[in-house]
């Protein structure tokens, strides 16, 4: 039978007893209704995962005794930082969930030309982040990875391509590279736009920073599907997968 993941945000070790936070008491007592001595496994980036018996359960107050160790953290050779452009709908929501399972590093959403997606004011801005890393938590659970990858608060494109400190790559019909052929990929910042894609002085912008610009093949795919694509490509080439 399979053991329900949790992120546990707090330090865990063996022999300790531990609360859940809020959020994740209520999914564990009332949406799975586990009971005591049910196991669930508890994990953070900083100190693995470990296997843990509930002691007691309430609606909202779980009490956990952490046992033994499961994993301690494994970092894939391959740091993806996904620099996406903020889409319509649930498209983003897609995306960020896929790219966690997919093992990216970080993302940083941004505001594009073509894009008309403005998140304001501040609150919901902030509640916009909240939700996004919600679902980056509930991926990391699924998938069985030990970090939460960070979702930045959202910023125009020219900040965002400024702030790239290693290779940069940009996802375009018009590239004259191929994703798959690119070599010496360790450190990557990846761009993908939003549904009306690049403008021209976006891309001129992108190859002045340095930025290379490539393609997946001929076929132009939806900005919900080319991280999938884009992040299995260069995980099989050079991550873990």
């Amino acid at each position: 039978m399979r053991i329900t993941r949790v992120h546990f945000p707090g330090s865990l070790s063996g022999g300790q007893l531990v609360k859940l936070p809020p959020e994740s008491a209520h999914h564990v007592a009332t949406v799975l209704r586990m009971k005591p001595d049910d196991r669930v496994s508890l994990f953070n980036q900083r100190d693995g995962e470990y296997l843990a018996r509930i002691v007691t359960i309430k609606k909202s107050d779980v009490e956990l005794s952490v046992e033994e160790q499961l994993a301690s953290h494994q970092e894939s050779g391959l740091r993806v930082i996904l620099c996406l452009g903020i889409s319509r709908g649930d498209r983003m929501d897609f995306g960020i969930q896929k790219s966690v399972e997919l093992g990216v590093f970080e993302i940083r959403p941004f505001y594009s030309e073509h894009g008309d997606i403005r998140i304001k004011p501040r609150e919901r801005v902030e509640k916009k982040l909240r939700h996004w890393q919600k679902i980056a938590i509930s991926a990391a659970e699924q998938c069985g990875r030990l970090d939460v990858p960070v979702i930045a608060e959202p910023v125009e494109f020219a900040p965002c391509l400024e702030a790239c400190d290693g290779s940069s790559v940009l996802l375009d019909p018009r590239g004259d590279s191929n994703l798959s052929r690119l070599e010496g990929i360790a450190n990557i910042h990846l761009f993908i736009g939003p549904e009306g894609g690049f403008s021209e002085g976006e891309l001129q912008s992108a190859r002045k920073q340095g930025c290379a610009i490539s393609t997946m093949g001929p076929r132009i795919l939806r900005t919900e599907t080319a991280p999938i694509a884009a992040l299995a490509i260069l995980q099989n080439r050079y991550g873990d997968m």
